[in-house]
């Protein structure tokens, strides 16, 4: 959206006209890009959790044993 933004003529006068332009991308993204955005949810939602919990003995614990058995997020799921 960054990207898009920066391109975009004539340049952003004020906040009024940066929400249009930012409403305006957000309504036109095509299909693919949600796709995209949905299926990195998991790696996302796992990173910001490894990045606050890992620093205790509980998110340390979790995360060893969910790493050897290499079972991956959501492998209760799949069964």
């Amino acid at each position: 959206m960054g990207r898009q933004l920066r391109v975009q003529r004539p340049p952003i006068r004020n906040i009024s006209d940066l929400r249009d332009r930012c409403l305006n991308i957000w309504y036109n993204l095509s299909p693919v890009i949600y796709q995209g955005l949905v299926a990195s949810m998991p790696r996302r939602v796992e990173t910001v959790l490894r990045s606050k919990v890992c620093n205790t003995i509980l998110g340390s614990l979790w995360f060893s044993r969910k790493d050897s058995r290499n079972s991956g997020y959501g492998s209760h799921l799949r069964k």
